[in-house]
């Protein structure tokens, strides 16, 4: 089994270089473009390059998704905490999501606390947050509200998504972390049910906690509270 999980992060690893070469290509191609034609056409003109390039970026986001599963699964997920500022941390990752999402959604971050300085896993926690908000995105009607709350306490750094969407039953909320389970409600939406246990394997790796509160056709939240850890 050690084997196995071993060849399997071999495998995802490769897959995900050879990929990530042409869509990086795809994506440095698109900026040039539009700084190019951006002064020459009307930007609505330019949706289509936008769609070409969120759409790059969502790949490359189920990409990542899939590897830290797979190296998570094999007891091979990194984690290399170090001292950042959650408040600015918040706000680069709201731009990175609103970009290639391609949203209609009104995403507010709200903050409260003092000690907005913490020792956490940069990439583990981009892959937390960033998966909490696009299923909060992908699971509310057009245009809904969807909120970041950042309480940034003395003895531990707390995050609240919280969307105004379709809901999950008390009954799926148990199963809510397996792989590739998606709940009996989400019909006709696109997904591969890898978010929730990403999120998951990246919190315990942080040694932190997530909760959730959920009503059918009211809304969610999610809270993640991670523990301060001292700088080694």
């Amino acid at each position: 089994e050690k084997k196995i999980g071993e060849l399997k992060v071999q495998l995802f690893s490769m897959i995900s270089h050879e990929f990530r070469t042409p869509l990086s290509v795809i994506l440095l191609s698109c900026q040039l473009l539009r700084e190019i034609l951006i002064e020459l056409i009307d930007e609505k003109e330019l949706k289509n390059l936008y769609r070409i390039q969120s759409s790059a970026k969502l790949m490359n986001h189920l990409l990542t998704d899939i590897l830290t599963l797979t190296r998570a699964e094999a007891g091979e997920l990194d984690y290399k905490p170090q001292l950042i500022n959650v408040e600015n941390f918040c706000l680069n990752l709201l731009e990175d999501v609103q970009m290639f999402s391609r949203t209609t959604h009104t995403i507010k971050f709200i903050k409260h606390g003092q000690f907005f300085r913490a020792n956490l896993d940069e990439k583990l926690l981009y892959s937390i947050l960033s998966n909490l908000l696009l299923n909060a995105i992908k699971y509310s009607s057009p245009g809904g509200k969807i909120y970041l709350f950042l309480n940034a306490q003395q003895d531990a750094t707390i995050f609240q998504v919280i969307d105004e969407g379709i809901g999950i039953s008390p009954e799926e909320q148990v199963r809510l972390y397996e792989p590739y389970y998606r709940s009996e409600n989400v019909e006709g939406i696109v997904g591969t049910g890898l978010g929730l246990p990403i999120v998951k394997k990246c919190v315990d790796r942080h040694q932190g906690e997530i909760f959730v509160e959920s009503k059918v056709g009211v809304g969610t939240t999610f809270t993640v509270k991670i523990p301060i850890q001292q700088q080694s």
